[in-house]
């Protein structure tokens, strides 16, 4: 765990716009564009400000999405993700040494070069996100 980096909270939305509001309240900005992934069946944006955790606001691109369990049960805030390097060996220490559940397997990503989602024996959702490599 030590070697993962702290990435984003990823939150639920309905409406990506109208979460971003309330959060610019809060001194967020904008960190790069909205962005969309079919493969996840998501649109997604980053938002940072000082001293405060990066979030992803995430709304689902089609009514079949992985978001609407989560907005229908008011989890906002329902994934922590972890940078990693090497995420078939993260993922594989997370299944063996800290009994996660794989809900989603490593899979390619628009924003990301990898990506998977794990549960955590106490529920707790977790990502692992794979950069792409800089050119």
């Amino acid at each position: 765990m030590n070697k993962l980096k702290f990435h984003h909270i990823g939150v639920a939305t309905r409406s990506i716009e109208k979460e971003f509001k309330i959060f610019q309240s809060l001194g967020y900005e904008k960190y790069g564009q909205i962005f969309e992934d079919s493969i996840q069946k998501i649109r997604g944006l980053f938002i940072v400000a000082q001293n405060q955790p990066c979030l992803e606001l995430l709304e689902g691109l089609e009514e079949d999405n992985p978001l609407k369990v989560h907005i229908l049960k008011g989890n906002k805030f329902y994934h922590i993700a972890y940078e990693t390097q090497n995420i078939e060996n993260d993922l594989k220490d997370f299944v063996e040494n800290k009994k996660a559940k794989i809900l989603v397997p490593i899979t390619k990503a628009t924003y990301f070069d990898k990506i998977c989602f794990m549960v955590l024996p106490n529920m707790s959702m977790v990502e692992l996100v794979q950069l792409k490599e800089q050119a």
